[in-house]
C-alpha cells in the first residue's frame, strides 16, 4: 500500500466499447495525492484536469514506426520526444510548448542546444546514457522544473536525441514520484504512450528509486502537514516552559539572597 491508502503497484482495468463497436481493454493507474476526486481512486485524465494517470495506451491509434519522431503526450501538460520534436517552433506552439527539458549527452552538445531560447524556457542537463550515471541525483531538478511549468499552466516537452532512453527515464522517476507508482508500472504507463521507450540501463536505479520517492513523500505529506502542526505546538510548550522557569527563577532568587545574607551575618 503507498502512501494514499491505495495500492501502487496493482493496476486497475476497464472495457470500453471502441469505435467499431467492439470492446477495448484500458488499464488505469491511481490518482496522485493531489487527486479532485479522492487519494483512493482510479482517476483518468481528460482535457479539464491533470488529477491522475489516464488509460495507458493511446486509444484506438496503432503505433507506426515513424511516430518515433514526433512527440507523444504522457500527461497533459507533459510531452515526451526525440530531439527532432524540439526544432519545429510551429508545431511546438501548437501542441502548446511553455517549457523544454533538453537531455543529452555531453558529446551531443554541438548538435542539440536550445533551438528557441527566446520562445521557450530551457533546462538542458548533460547525461551519459549508461550504468555509470547517477540518475536518482538528477531526478529533483527536473521534477522542479517540470512542476513549476505546470503549476504556471505551462507544458513542457521532455527530450534528449531519439527520445527512446534518456529524457523517458528522467520522465519516468517524474511519474513515480508524482503518483508514488513502482518502477514497472511507471515505465509500463511510458511505453504505453510512447512504444519505443527502452530504459535498460538505468532500470536498477528505478528500483532504488522507489524506497527513496516514497520516503519522501510520506515526510511531505504527513510530516509537512501534521508534523509541522506539531512542531508549532512544540514551539509554544517550550515558550511556556521557558516562562514558568523564569518565573520560577524570580521566585526563588530572593530566598537563596537572604539565606546567603543570614549566613554572611553569622
Amino acid at each position: 500500500m503507498d502512501i494514499n491508502g491505495a495500492s501502487s503497484a496493482a493496476l486497475s482495468s476497464r472495457q470500453t466499447l471502441d469505435s467499431n463497436g467492439g470492446y477495448a481493454e484500458e488499464y488505469l493507474l491511481p490518482t496522485n495525492h493531489l487527486g479532485g476526486r479522492g487519494a483512493d481512486g482510479i482517476g483518468s485524465i481528460n482535457n479539464s484536469g491533470r488529477e491522475g494517470l489516464g488509460p495507458m495506451g493511446g486509444g484506438n491509434n496503432e503505433w507506426k514506426y515513424e511516430m518515433r519522431r514526433e512527440a507523444q503526450q504522457i500527461i497533459p501538460g507533459l510531452y515526451l520526444g526525440p530531439f527532432q520534436s524540439s526544432t519545429n517552433l510551429t508545431k511546438m506552439k501548437l501542441m502548446g510548448i511553455t517549457h523544454v527539458l533538453c537531455i543529452r549527452d555531453k558529446k551531443e552538445s554541438s548538435l542539440i542546444y536550445p533551438r528557441f531560447p527566446t520562445e521557450f524556457r530551457y533546462m538542458t542537463l548533460d547525461i551519459s546514457d549508461n550504468t555509470d550515471q547517477n540518475l536518482i541525483t538528477i531526478f529533483p531538478k527536473c521534477r522542479d522544473f517540470i512542476e513549476e511549468a505546470m503549476t504556471m499552466g505551462g507544458t513542457v516537452l521532455a527530450h534528449c536525441n531519439g527520445g527512446i532512453a534518456l529524457s523517458p527515464a528522467i520522465v519516468v522517476g517524474y511519474l513515480m514520484w508524482k503518483f508514488n507508482l513502482s518502477a514497472d508500472n511507471a515505465l509500463a504507463y511510458v511505453q504505453s504512450k510512447r512504444y519505443c521507450v527502452s530504459t535498460m540501463s538505468f532500470q536498477n536505479q528505478f528500483k532504488e528509486y522507489e524506497p527513496i520517492q516514497m520516503a519522501q513523500k510520506m515526510v511531505q505529506n504527513a510530516g509537512f502537514g501534521a508534523g509541522m502542526g506539531n512542531v508549532n505546538k512544540r514551539q509554544a510548550l517550550d515558550e511556556e516552559d521557558g516562562e514558568e522557569d523564569e518565573e520560577d527563577r524570580r521566585r526563588k532568587q530572593p530566598m537563596r539572597s537572604e539565606l546567603i545574607s543570614d549566613i554572611s551575618m553569622d
